[in-house]
């Protein structure tokens, strides 16, 4: 619509000229007003529908106000049918043969309707500004496609006079899947009073079908600051779109206006569609704690001492992601949606790419048309090869889904190298004269750092032939470094046999037996006097913890006593 010059306020659109008196100014406006306020009205966008499987939502109000001061920033909208479709808009301006010495852009609300303003004084009739909304998925922070999305201009005025040579011309492009740019096909109005028509701009370097007044009668013009149908013009995309621009022009090409003038329109976006998707997300990653790989050392069963790299790390195999540890992700691994009743069936996903996205990142997609009623649903991870072969968590774990719950995220994986597994198994040996009494636990026994096996318990070789019927005592120690119990732990050792992994001897289990833990030995463990294997019962070895098993074996050739 065609504004006074110099005189940027909105309410004074509806200024007459100085040369009118007061009171007829004062009689046109309250008349106009009223005209304004009872019998025009914005009509329904005919192109905001959407398909049975889609949810529908457009702008509110807040979200107007909220996006226009944003600057280039992406605004989470509000409109987003109980968050079925994540949406997040960024708006953004851009000027051709300007900027305009004179203008703003704003959230304007007529009534109970909110709309952008865009005023304009131009420095020529061939200035445009075009304003562009990117769609960007709130969740993935990905483009997201919007189908049916509908918008519509109101004001878009017929020059009425020499003065003003600018006709509206408004024009919505938007951006498909493909990178191809379409226009927005006209949504007819007529029925309800418009003047607006599809029209193609023939002027050089202008393409697109844009919207225009069929109103020449230049004694009207667009009547006032309102949402009026006589003066909108609506559009409706074909196809899905992640962003639309509306550009906003001059179709009047006649060589004998030249002059700008103030103008003005608003726009609404009415309407669009999205199929829900449910999205699932994580990190699998290496659940090291902050151990550099150059430290691990599977054999490294030192918890407490401040040389130990394995003291006092309490994010250390915990399965639990902590970047701060520090902790990050490992690439190699494959997470699928499956049935937690049956993990072999899996749900056709999509993976999400984000740019830029760290290492052992997923992110995977599915429709919820494509769910239907399955509910049950568990994450799986599994890789391939070598590496990072021991979990910190379970393969599978069920995200817990419900159907009005789109967003499923930190469900992560954790992994290690072998060097850091969790469980250390440490053995010493002491070589005795098989008394019939060992205090297994004696200090004297078990002092750190013993190299010397015929005193007490040690790691260190026996060195010299060993006297057929002595004995050998074993101290197994399981220690525990990481930060989760270790269920269903079960220790065994096999008795070397003679013949057998080039032992020349076989040992046989003998007395005493170690009363600290003679009740973990299974029931299937080997018999006093027997060859075989020494076994536990399954144990629970808590966090952070070590435990020592101990047995005494005779070596040379005897019989079975039992």
């Amino acid at each position: 619509m065609y504004k006074a010059k110099k005189i940027p306020n909105v309410m004074n659109a509806f200024s007459f000229s100085k040369y009118q008196t007061q009171i007829l100014s004062l009689t046109g406006f309250i008349i106009l007003s009223s005209l304004s306020a009872s019998s025009h009205a914005l009509a329904t966008n005919p192109g905001a529908v959407c398909s049975s499987d889609f949810s529908q939502s457009s702008l509110t109000n807040a979200d107007y106000s909220s996006l226009a001061s944003a600057g280039n920033n992406y605004v989470t909208v509000a409109g987003n049918a109980v968050g079925s479709i994540p949406l997040q808009i960024r708006m953004t301006t851009s000027e051709t043969n300007g900027p305009p010495t004179n203008g703003s852009f704003n959230a304007a609300t007529i009534g109970s309707n909110s709309a952008f303003n865009i005023i304009r004084d131009w420095p020529s009739v061939n200035s445009v500004t075009s304003v562009n909304l990117d769609f960007r998925n709130s969740i993935t922070e990905q483009p997201i496609f919007l189908t049916n999305v509908a918008l519509s201009a109101f004001d878009i005025d017929y020059a009425n006079n020499a003065n003003n040579s600018f006709d509206d011309y408004v024009l919505f492009t938007g951006v498909t899947a493909s990178g191809s740019t379409i226009d927005g096909a006209f949504q007819s109005v007529q029925a309800s009073g418009s003047n607006i028509r599809a029209f193609r701009d023939a002027r050089p370097n202008t393409t697109g079908i844009g919207l225009y007044t069929v109103n020449t009668n230049t004694s009207t013009e667009c009547p006032g600051i309102n949402l009026d149908t006589a003066c909108q013009g609506s559009v409706q995309f074909s196809e899905p779109v992640s962003s639309v621009k509306i550009r906003y022009s001059n179709a009047n090409y006649r060589t004998s206006y030249n002059n700008s003038t103030n103008q003005q329109i608003f726009f609404r976006l009415d309407n669009y569609c999205y199929v829900p998707q449910y999205i699932f997300s994580g990190t699998v990653f290496d659940d090291n704690g902050g151990i550099p790989a150059s430290s691990a050392n599977k054999d490294n069963a030192d918890i407490t001492s401040s040389s130990s790299v394995y003291t006092n790390k309490p994010k250390f195999f915990n399965g639990i992601y902590d970047p701060t540890a520090p902790e990050a992700g490992i690439a190699g691994s494959t997470v699928r949606l499956a049935n937690c009743s049956s993990t072999s069936t899996t749900y056709p996903t999509q993976s999400v790419i984000r740019e830029k996205a760290p290492i052992g990142e997923y992110q995977i997609s599915i429709p919820k048309t494509t769910l239907a009623n399955n509910t049950n649903l568990c994450l799986v991870e599994s890789r391939t090869g070598s590496t990072y072969p021991i979990r910190t968590s379970n393969e599978s774990r069920n995200v817990g889904f419900s159907a009005t719950k789109y967003n499923y995220p930190n469900n992560d994986f954790g992994r290690v190298i072998a060097e850091n597994a969790a469980l250390v198994l440490r053995k010493s040996q002491y070589v005795n004269n098989c008394p019939s009494t060992i205090n297994y636990t004696a200090t004297a026994l078990n002092t750190t750092d013993n190299s010397d096996p015929t005193k007490g318990f040690s790691e260190s070789s026996i060195n010299g032939n060993l006297i057929p019927g002595q004995c050998i005592a074993y101290r197994i120690t399981a220690t525990n470094r990481s930060n989760l119990s270790i269920n269903d732990f079960t220790m065994q050792d096999k008795l070397q046999e003679k013949g057998k992994e080039n032992a020349v001897v076989s040992s046989f289990l003998t007395l005493p037996i170690s009363t600290t833990n003679d009740s973990d030995y299974a029931a299937n463990s080997v018999k006093i006097g027997d060859n075989g294997i020494v076994r536990t019962k399954p144990l629970v070895l808590p966090a952070r913890s070590k435990r020592d098993f101990y047995f005494n074996t005779r070596y040379g050739t005897i019989t079975n006593s039992q």
